[in-house]
């Protein structure tokens, strides 16, 4: 993990503090004190106060009742791919919405973020028993089926870069980490244009997940289906896997209209 350091020749001294503080605070999702970040950052205790106090009015830092400070939602609401004019969350949430009523499952939406994927928009399933994951979390691509998107679909060349990025833990006893074994698969889901996560990554979890394009044909998102392998079973598989797509290739004719 790269330290976060302050530049003693900024030309805004101020904003590159605010700048830190934020990088910083990116690494550290369970919150950091004001004195971590003063121990950490050697910038005053005043200083960050003041930063932290603007920071959190605005919506891009929170702080807790136990006095830490976290990263909020606003960071991740300016992140979100604008295509042609038009919001990617703002297309895909009608269909997100649709298809966890048509599955009975949580349906999430995440986007690329370098060797990882985020979670940009999330529909909890109503059931009881049912998969959650908050906003703003990230993941790796190899071992689930929403990461699997950004590695079997969309420009040749950044996949691979991709690819070779991805350390390959082991994280049950399902993960593949065998990068060749990994390729096979993802030659399968282009053929069948969704991918799958058979508990690779969270032991009891099974998912599907189908790749959104923007007008120009690039790979701006995934779609996923997750839930419990009770209820997900592998002869589900199949068409969750079609519900996916098409709700996916919804979400891209809404995004080239």
């Amino acid at each position: 993990m790269t330290a976060t350091k302050i530049n003693r020749k900024a030309l805004a001294p101020s904003t590159d503090r605010c700048l830190a503080i934020l990088e910083l605070l990116s690494k550290h999702p369970n919150g950091l004190t004001l004195s971590d970040i003063h121990h950490m950052l050697g910038i005053s205790k005043n200083m960050i106060f003041r930063i932290l106090n603007d920071l959190t009015s605005r919506g891009y830092t929170h702080k807790t009742a136990s006095k830490s400070y976290s990263l909020g939602n606003k960071l991740l609401e300016l992140a979100v791919p604008q295509t042609a004019g038009k919001n990617l969350v703002d297309e895909a949430a009608p269909e997100i919405k649709a298809l966890r009523d048509q599955t009975g499952e949580s349906v999430g939406l995440l986007v690329p973020c370098d060797n990882e994927a985020v979670l940009i928009y999330f529909q909890p399933s109503r059931q009881p028993i049912r998969t959650i994951y908050d906003v703003g979390v990230k993941i790796p691509l190899y071992c689930n089926a929403p990461g699997k998107v950004f590695l079997a679909f969309g420009d040749e060349k950044e996949r691979a870069i991709r690819l070779k990025q991805q350390s390959f833990k082991r994280f049950t006893a399902r993960t593949i980490t065998n990068p060749e074994i990994l390729e096979k698969q993802l030659e399968v889901a282009r053929e069948e244009g969704y991918t799958v996560d058979q508990a690779e990554e969270i032991e009891g979890s099974h998912c599907v997940a189908a790749p959104v394009f923007d007008h120009d044909g690039r790979l701006v998102a995934a779609i996923v289906v997750t839930g419990p392998l009770e209820r997900i079973t592998r002869v589900k598989f199949t068409d969750f896997g079609k519900m996916a797509a098409a709700a996916a290739a919804r979400i891209t004719l809404r995004l080239k209209q």
